[in-house]
């Protein structure tokens, strides 16, 4: 039987942070956001669910929030990620809290910076700046060049 996302966002905060999940509440700046997008991007993609503490509370959004969500989470994706993404968008009631699941694929248009250029890789439930043989790494992927 199929998933729902509900029912994968609960199993997501039962597992905490990994290397395919993150979690930021209500406050998270636009960097951040674009940060962690980056380097979903150019891993192996992941969830980021916004509304939810890093030790997996769910703190929820505020009813403004949510009417802007989508088009500030799209905004971030077009605006502050190189080359832009389209990831896919959910907002969940948990046991009365809104929180904001966004999933982002393993990108296809690797390398992914920010637009403050930085190349980011996930490594465990952390985001490091891609070293240089990642990013060579990162660039043969792409057919930008060949080695």
């Amino acid at each position: 039987m199929a998933q729902t996302l509900l029912e994968k966002a609960l199993v997501l905060i039962e597992q905490g942070e990994n290397s395919a999940v993150e979690f930021k509440d209500s406050a998270v700046r636009k960097e951040s956001l674009a940060k962690e997008i980056v380097a979903f991007s150019n891993s192996f993609g992941g969830s980021i669910l916004i509304g939810v503490d890093d030790e997996g509370n769910i703190l929820g959004l505020t009813q403004e929030q949510q009417n802007k969500i989508e088009e500030w989470v799209m905004n971030v994706a077009r605006n502050n990620v190189i080359p832009a993404i389209s990831p896919q968008l959910s907002l969940l009631d948990i046991d009365g809290q809104s929180i904001c699941l966004i999933e982002v694929e393993k990108g296809k248009n690797k390398p992914y910076q920010t637009n403050d250029n930085m190349y980011l890789v996930r490594v465990g439930s952390t985001n490091r700046s891609a070293t240089q043989l990642e990013l060579m790494r990162l660039f043969q992927q792409s057919g930008f060049f060949h080695y």
